[in-house]
């Protein structure tokens, strides 16, 4: 997952060094527990229709947890979730006789409450990996802005950021959404100030038309 060799080819100072290994330490273990906490969530959505076992396996194809850290979350998620296992009962299963003693249109609405149990299954697993890939990209962000905190005097944020990105080897989406959250937390912190001397009236955006439409941006991502 992470490169320490970034660290070692960049001219920092000792110290400064030691510093940032410390913190991508820090940022490791908190995307490990963000892992963690949202797999969690994730099982116990999925409770009462698939196994532990069975709904981690799904949470780790439905999110890109890095193999480096799938066995720290896969055991701190069965830790969490060993007080309540016994509430996570096996799913009912009909025996494959029991289908011979049902009459044609018995067996084809049995079929289809299955397909439709399906289809919200597969929806609830969409929107709990949606839940987890947001409050992963929250997590980044944050580490992301103290990385930039910590390398300002040596590079630009956007530069720093990109350090971070590398380290962590995140894939090419995920790195543009990280990177243009990032970027946007940092400027709100540092708005652009007026230059001195300058009337705020020069500075002061002119005010929109009521009659130009309000066009919404949209970030494009190629991934």
């Amino acid at each position: 997952m992470a490169a320490p060799s970034l660290i070692a080819t960049r001219r920092f100072s000792p110290t400064l060094r030691l510093r940032l290994q410390v913190l991508f330490a820090k940022a490791f273990e908190s995307l490990a527990d963000t892992y963690r906490l949202q797999a969690t969530e994730f099982v116990r959505r999925l409770r009462g229709r698939m196994t532990i076992e069975d709904a981690l396996d799904r949470y780790f194809r439905e999110v890109g947890v890095p193999h480096s850290m799938e066995p720290t979350v896969r055991a701190r998620a069965l830790i969490a979730l060993a007080p309540s296992a016994q509430m996570f009962a096996e799913p009912e299963s009909r025996a494959i006789g029991g289908w011979t003693q049902m009459r044609p249109e018995q067996v084809i609405d049995a079929l289809r409450r299955r397909s439709h149990s399906h289809d919200e299954l597969s929806l609830d697993c969409r929107m709990a990996a949606s839940l987890s890939d947001e409050a992963v990209a929250a997590t980044h962000v944050a580490m992301a802005l103290e990385t930039v905190a910590l390398l300002a005097d040596e590079m630009t944020a956007d530069d720093a950021i990109m350090h971070y990105v590398r380290y962590f080897s995140l894939p090419s989406v995920e790195a543009q959404i990280i990177f243009r959250r990032t970027l946007a937390a940092w400027a709100e912190r540092h708005p652009v100030r007026e230059p001195a001397g300058v009337p705020a009236s020069v500075c002061a955006p002119a005010p929109a038309s009521p009659f130009t439409s309000r066009v919404p941006l949209t970030l494009r991502i190629a991934g």
